[in-house]
């Protein structure tokens, strides 16, 4: 813990991954697990981060903007009480997106995170911080969130990993919301074994949030050791792979050979609807989001960043018949998509279309259909998605992450092929 803490205060002025440290608390529970007898919990003395729409009782939950915090939170979000059940100690709250919308980390009030292995590029968004606290070596895991996909963009521009449980599996009790329909706690961690023991600890159901699932789950880390033999590989065919960077490309295509390689013959698939999924998505996201800030909206509009004012008024344009026609829409590709899962365990793609763009090339207005497209039509469709890096970019030296998603409830899949492509693919 004095590492991370040290760390952090010799970075973070340069980074801008954290917005707030909890030194002392932080030693102190550190003492307290040092000095503890019993069985250790099964994240004992693991350090971590939250996302600062996360709530850690004592703390303020920012969510990324001085307007938002009326004092310290009374008592820890869900997620947070379980890391701590488990034995993990909390060294701070991480920068993020103003309100958790952005894909690019930048922030207005606590200055604009920076990548963490290059600082002239984007960190992702909107859990840049927990992507770059991780990153930096700041902490071994750390508490992200991801709606569409602000958890695996920033893991995989940094080079870590990044996973969408299934959505409802993890509780978003005392998580500031983005959209209920898609928000879901996502753990960051530099390595899948870590990310999934976070996942584990996470995983239940809690009655205080209406969002969270009541079903059977198969234990996240139940297939790890199963290694590559016998995992279906497929591999869409339309849309993940139209107008990608070449390097992205080149590198994702050599990542699904040596999965070949492994697992047996790589199946191609056609991802129905694919091309029209994150437009769908935004149709009701925009309007959820509109929602959450209709009073902060009409009484105190100068508070709010002005590109994320923005993206929040794209809701007030959708017509309730377009949302609701959305909805039936979502419901008609999720039936496609999770037909596919028949024949595959877990689908191959990039996590994001372009190499790491530089802060000072990218177009707000355009970012999250430029960056996120291939994240969003996962997050419209429910099921766990896992970026691991696999290779650089021949270009830039940035990293490229490999995205691997399953069936709902098919985490344990996901962090299997997950797992394997790490080992397939570490430098």
């Amino acid at each position: 813990m004095r590492a991370g803490l040290d760390r952090a205060a010799a970075e973070n002025p340069r980074l801008r991954a954290l917005i707030s440290t909890r030194d002392e608390a932080a030693l102190r529970e550190a003492d307290e697990l040092d000095a503890a007898g019993g069985e250790p919990g099964p994240l004992h003395g693991l350090t971590t981060t939250i996302k600062d729409n996360i709530d850690v009782a004592g703390v303020p939950t920012t969510a990324g903007t001085r307007h938002h915090a009326t004092g310290p939170a009374a008592a820890d979000a869900t997620v947070t009480r379980l890391l701590r059940a488990a034995g993990a100690v909390v060294l701070g709250k991480a920068n993020l997106a103003e309100f958790a919308l952005g894909v690019v980390g930048r922030n207005a009030t606590f200055g604009d995170c920076r990548n963490a292995l290059d600082e002239s590029r984007i960190s992702g968004g909107s859990s840049s911080g927990s992507a770059v606290s991780v990153a930096a070596g700041m902490c071994a895991a750390s508490l992200g969130t991801d709606t569409g996909g602000s958890g695996r963009v920033p893991a995989a521009v940094n080079g870590i990993v990044g996973v969408r449980p299934t959505l409802g599996r993890v509780s978003g009790a005392g998580v500031f919301p983005v959209s209920t329909s898609f928000d879901t706690v996502t753990p960051i961690a530099r390595d899948v074994r870590t990310a999934a023991a976070v996942l584990a600890v996470l995983d239940a159901w809690d009655p205080a949030d209406p969002s969270s699932v009541r079903a059977e789950r198969v234990p996240v880390r139940s297939a790890l050791a199963d290694g590559a033999a016998g995992l279906r590989v497929g591999v869409p065919v339309n849309f993940f792979f139209d107008d990608v960077d070449p390097g992205v490309a080149a590198v994702v295509r050599t990542a699904i050979r040596s999965l070949g390689r492994a697992c047996g013959p790589v199946r191609e698939v056609r991802v129905p609807g694919a091309e029209l999924a994150q437009q769908r998505m935004l149709d009701v996201l925009y309007p959820e989001a509109a929602a959450v800030h209709a009073d902060r909206v009409r009484d105190r509009p100068g508070t709010i960043d002005p590109d994320v004012l923005r993206r929040i008024r794209l809701g007030h344009d959708v017509p309730p018949e377009r949302r609701e026609r959305s909805r039936e829409w979502r419901r008609d590709f999720q039936r496609g998509v999770h037909a596919l899962f028949a024949d595959v365990d877990v689908l191959v793609t990039p996590t994001i279309p372009v190499d790491v763009p530089r802060r000072d090339a990218v177009d707000l207005a355009d970012s999250t259909r430029s960056i996120a497209r291939f994240t969003y039509a996962w997050s419209m469709y429910g099921g766990p998605a896992v970026s691991v890096p696999c290779g650089v970019h021949p270009g830039s030296g940035m990293p490229v992450g490999l995205q691997l998603t399953a069936a709902p409830w098919c985490d344990h899949l996901a962090l299997r092929a997950a797992l394997v492509a790490e080992e397939l693919l570490a430098p």
